[in-house]
C-alpha cells in the first residue's frame, strides 16, 4: 500500500498558519483607540505622560503651514491642561453641524501610561477644525467631536511664537 503526499495541503496548511501568526502581531495597532479609553487619557494626562505634540496645518493662516512640533517640558506644561480640558460636543449629530478642517493633532503618549489607560496605540489623533460652535477637535477614525478652544488657542500661539525670529 502506497501512502500519498499532498504537498499542495502541506503549502495552503503554512500560510494559513502564517496568516493567523501576522494577523495576531497586526491586530492591536491595527484597532483605533475605544472613545472612553481617549477620554479617560485625556482627563489624567499629565506633562511627563506626553512625549510629543505634533501640528500639520492644513489651512494657510498668519503662521507657517509646514508641521511643527512640541517635545520641550515647559511647552508640553502649557499645552497639556488644554488637553484635559476637551469635552464632548453634544450637537455633532446635527445636520447643522459643519465643521472646517483647519490642523490634525498628533499627541504621542508614553509607553506606560498608554498602557495603563488601555490605548491600542500611544498615539492619539485629532483634527482641529472650526464650527459654528466655536474650535473643536475631532478625533481621528470616528464621529466625536470635542470642545477644543483652549487647545486650539494654545497651539495658534505656540505656532506664532515659532514663527518669530
Amino acid at each position: 500500500m502506497k501512502k500519498a503526499f499532498y504537498p499542495e495541503l502541506l503549502w495552503v496548511l503554512c500560510a494559513l498558519v502564517a496568516a493567523g501568526i501576522g494577523w495576531l502581531l497586526v491586530r492591536r495597532g491595527a484597532t483605533p483607540n475605544d472613545r472612553a479609553a481617549v477620554e479617560k487619557a485625556l482627563r489624567e494626562v499629565q506633562p511627563a505622560d506626553v512625549e510629543s505634540l505634533t501640528v500639520y496645518p492644513l489651512v494657510a493662516g498668519a503662521g507657517p503651514t509646514r508641521p511643527y512640533q512640541v517635545r520641550e517640558a515647559a511647552r508640553l506644561r502649557r499645552l497639556v491642561p488644554a488637553l484635559r480640558q476637551l469635552r464632548p460636543v453634544a450637537a455633532a449629530d446635527s445636520a447643522a453641524f459643519q465643521p472646517l478642517l483647519e490642523a490634525t493633532l498628533v499627541v504621542r503618549l508614553a509607553a506606560a501610561p498608554a498602557e495603563a489607560w488601555q490605548l491600542h496605540s500611544r498615539t492619539l489623533v485629532f483634527r482641529l477644525a472650526t464650527s459654528g460652535q466655536g474650535e473643536v477637535a475631532q478625533l481621528a477614525q470616528t464621529n466625536y467631536f470635542y470642545h477644543a478652544t483652549a487647545l486650539s488657542r494654545g497651539l495658534w500661539q505656540l505656532r506664532d511664537s515659532l514663527a518669530r525670529p
